[in-house]
């Protein structure tokens, strides 16, 4: 069997009745992501902690669609890869995408880091999208046909975050252990048409930096493209991974930072 040429007569972007399982949708980055593709056709599982926040989310996708569902589970528990999967069967009697987007910020000294901070890192940002990945993998396996975006960070590529003064070497290292993780099982996969990439965003101006916003924003005028990364950027470029567009392209990473890293 041999993965078939795209039909470039067909809008291969279209991803109309696709079904995809967002993590971290009840705000930020995952509520965008969750908001554009329910207004592009697909059928959205959101999956968040708070069940607060997913009621937001939900409000705002009921005005654009009415195929989505939601999923309030902590994304490191033992039972939530098999929820993920069970909602997107039960939405869309498949998955088509999982996007890995959940994830917490560090801002820890390496010479100071405790155990059970480092666990909590590792646990929501690397551990939970692995385990993720092992319940779903299978299905699209047997689909012969996936795909998985991971949500790596720019900052994979620098020694901290914002480059400056050492501290979330936690944070940049885990994202760029996900980006790593993200090409190898792209490799096992291949065979069976199902794709693995990941994009990493530059700083996005979202809840996660609420409390440093005025550090984050100064970090603006290092931007070629002339302003911070909104969550809005990544819905494009989500989209592209998600859809035919992008049947020939696996184990990637797509810096969607305004030029970022290009100035280095």
């Amino acid at each position: 069997m041999r993965l078939p040429v795209p039909d470039i007569k067909s809008n291969l972007f279209d991803i109309t009745g696709k079904t995809v399982a967002i993590t971290g949708a009840g705000q930020g980055i995952g509520r965008m992501l969750s908001l554009g593709f329910a207004a592009a056709g697909a059928k959205v599982a959101m999956i968040d902690l708070s069940g607060e926040l997913l009621q937001e989310s939900e409000k705002q996708l009921g005005e654009v669609s009415s195929d989505f569902t939601s999923v309030v589970a902590d994304v490191s528990a033992d039972d939530t890869p098999k929820k993920i999967v069970d909602a997107c069967i039960v939405l869309g009697g498949r998955i088509d995408c999982l996007i890995n987007n959940a994830g917490i910020m560090s801002y820890t000294d390496p010479r100071t880091i405790t155990d059970e901070e480092f666990d909590r890192m590792v646990n929501i940002n690397f551990k939970a999208p692995v385990r993720i990945m092992r319940e779903v993998l299978p299905v699209m396996e047997e689909q012969k046909n996936g795909s998985v975006i991971n949500i790596g960070s720019s900052w994979s590529s620098r020694a901290s975050v914002f480059n400056q003064s050492g501290g979330g070497v936690d944070y940049c290292a885990l994202k760029a252990g996900l980006q790593a993780y993200t090409r190898g099982a792209a490799q096992n996969l291949a065979e069976h048409f199902v794709r693995l990439n990941a994009i990493a965003p530059g700083g996005v101006d979202t809840p996660m930096h609420a409390h440093h916003r005025d550090f984050l924003m100064e970090y603006e005028k290092y931007i070629p493209l002339g302003r911070m990364t909104v969550a809005e950027d990544l819905v494009g470029p989500a989209i592209f991974l998600a859809s035919d567009a992008s049947g020939y392209i696996t184990g990637q990473t797509l810096h969607v930072n305004g030029g970022m890293i290009m100035v280095d």
